[in-house]
C-alpha cells in the first residue's frame, strides 16, 4: 500500500500533463468533426453549375437548343460578343467557358461534320471544368443525331433531346450498411482518441517511473519488507488507475460533446472495448518508455516519436490508404492500425456480419498481445537493471 501511495503522489504532481493532452485531443477532435460533418451531404444533391456565356451567331434551331440546354444546366451570363470583353471576363474568372455557335453551324451539323467543327469553345487556360461543359454539348448533339437516325425530323430531334435531359429517374437508395452512408460524429471523436491515450499516458507514467529510478528511492524499495512481486502489483495497480482516469475523462467528454455518443449506438460495446484495448497499449508503452528513457529531454523525444509516429503510421491522422501498400503492410504490425480499422468498420457498418466481427475480434487480440509483449519486455528490462546495480 505504501508503494501504491507513493506512485499516486507523483502522479498527482503531473496531473497537468494529463489535462493538457486531453485538452489538445478535444480541440483536434472538435475541428475534425466539424470539417467532416460539412462533407457528409447525402441529400439534396445538385450538379455543380459553371458561369458560361453563349455567342449564338447562327440564330438557328440548333443554336437555340444548345442555349436552352446550357440555361437549364449551367449559369448563362450575358456577355458582349467581342473578343476583348470575352478575354477580360475569362481573365477575371467572371465566366469559365464560352460556347461560340458560328454562322452556318446548323447546316454544318446537317452535313455530318463533327461537334468540334460545328461549334467552338473558349475556356480559362488549363481549366478542367471545360471538359464538363464540352461533354454536355457533345452529348446533346449525339442525341439529336440518334433521334434523326430513328426517323425524327431535325426540329423534333432537337425538342426530344432537350426533353430527354429533363427526365429525372426515380432512384431509391438502399441502406445496406444501416447508417444511411454517413458516419456518426462520435466515430470521428473515437478515431482520434489514441493520440490522447498515448500522449497523456506515456508522458505521465514515464515521469513517474523516472522518479522511482532515483538511486535513493530504489535502495529504500529494495531494503523494505515488501516483496518484489507486491511492488510490481502496486505499480501495475497505480498505472491502471491512471489509465482508468484518462479513459473515463475522454469517454465523458465524448458523451457531453456528442449528446450521448456511442451510448446511443447498438455497437457501443465494440467501441468501448476497442478504446480499452488501446488504453492497455498506451499503458504498456508508457511503462516501457519510462524504463528506457534516460532523462526528461529523451523522454519528450520518445513520447513524440511514439505517440505521433504510431498515430500517423496507424491511420489515425491520415487514412492508411493514402500512405501506400508498403506502409500498410508495415502498419499491420502496429496496434493503432487495428484500432483505426475497427473504428472504421464500426463507422461504416451498423450491423456487423460474421466476417466483420471476426476482423474486430482479431484487432482486439492483436492490441492485447502487443500490450502484453511490451509489459513482459518492461519486466525483463527492470529485472536486469536491478541485477546490474546489485
Amino acid at each position: 500500500m505504501t508503494v501504491f501511495k507513493g506512485y499516486l503522489l507523483i502522479i498527482r504532481r503531473n496531473i497537468n500533463i494529463i489535462i493538457m493532452y486531453i485538452a489538445i485531443f478535444a480541440g483536434v477532435a472538435m475541428m475534425i468533426q466539424k470539417a467532416a460533418q460539412k462533407e457528409m451531404v447525402t441529400e439534396n444533391f445538385a450538379a455543380e453549375k459553371l458561369n458560361v456565356a453563349v455567342m449564338n451567331r447562327d440564330g438557328s434551331v440548333l443554336g437555340d437548343t444548345l442555349l436552352a440546354m446550357l440555361e437549364r444546366d449551367q449559369n448563362v451570363v450575358e456577355l458582349e460578343d467581342d473578343i476583348t470583353a470575352i478575354q477580360e471576363a475569362l481573365y477575371y474568372r467572371d465566366i469559365e467557358y464560352v460556347l461560340v455557335i458560328p454562322e452556318g453551324a446548323q447546316q454544318s451539323f446537317l452535313d455530318g461534320d463533327t461537334s468540334e467543327r460545328v461549334v467552338q469553345s473558349i475556356t480559362v487556360p488549363d481549366s478542367t471544368m471545360s471538359f464538363y461543359v464540352d461533354s454536355q454539348v457533345n452529348a446533346l448533339m449525339n442525341q439529336i443525331r440518334t433521334y434523326q437516325a430513328g426517323g425524327f425530323s431535325f426540329e423534333e430531334a432537337c425538342a426530344e433531346s432537350l426533353l430527354l435531359g429533363e427526365t429525372e429517374p426515380d432512384i431509391t437508395l438502399i441502406d445496406i450498411n444501416g447508417n444511411a452512408g454517413v458516419r456518426a460524429d462520435y466515430n470521428y471523436f473515437f478515431g482520434y482518441m489514441p493520440y490522447a491515450f498515448l500522449g497523456a499516458t506515456i508522458m505521465t507514467i514515464s515521469l513517474v517511473i523516472m522518479e522511482f529510478k532515483n538511486r535513493d528511492i530504489q535502495r529504500r524499495m529494495q531494503s523494505c519488507s515488501v516483496p518484489f512481486l507486491k511492488q510490481n502489483i502496486a505499480t501495475v495497480a497505480a498505472f491502471l488507475l491512471v489509465g482508468c482516469v484518462i479513459w473515463f475523462c475522454c469517454i465523458l467528454l465524448h458523451a457531453i460533446m456528442c449528446r450521448g455518443g456511442v451510448f446511443t449506438d447498438k455497437n457501443s460495446g465494440y467501441y468501448l472495448i476497442n478504446s480499452i484495448c488501446c488504453m492497455l497499449v498506451a499503458l504498456s508503452l508508457g511503462y516501457l518508455t519510462g524504463m528506457l528513457s534516460g532523462g526528461p529531454a529523451a523522454l519528450n523525444g520518445m513520447n513524440n516519436v511514439l505517440s505521433l509516429g504510431l498515430c500517423f503510421l496507424g491511420g489515425i491522422f491520415v487514412p492508411i490508404e493514402m500512405l501506400g501498400s508498403t506502409v500498410e503492410k508495415i502498419a499491420r504490425f502496429l496496434p493503432t492500425y487495428w484500432y483505426s480499422r475497427i473504428n472504421g468498420i464500426l463507422g461504416d457498418y451498423s450491423v456487423l456480419g460474421d466476417e466483420l466481427r471476426a476482423t474486430v475480434y482479431k484487432g482486439y487480440v492483436i492490441q492485447i498481445l502487443f500490450a502484453a509483449a511490451c509489459f513482459g519486455l518492461t519486466m525483463m528490462v527492470r529485472r536486469r537493471k536491478i541485477q546490474e546495480k546489485n
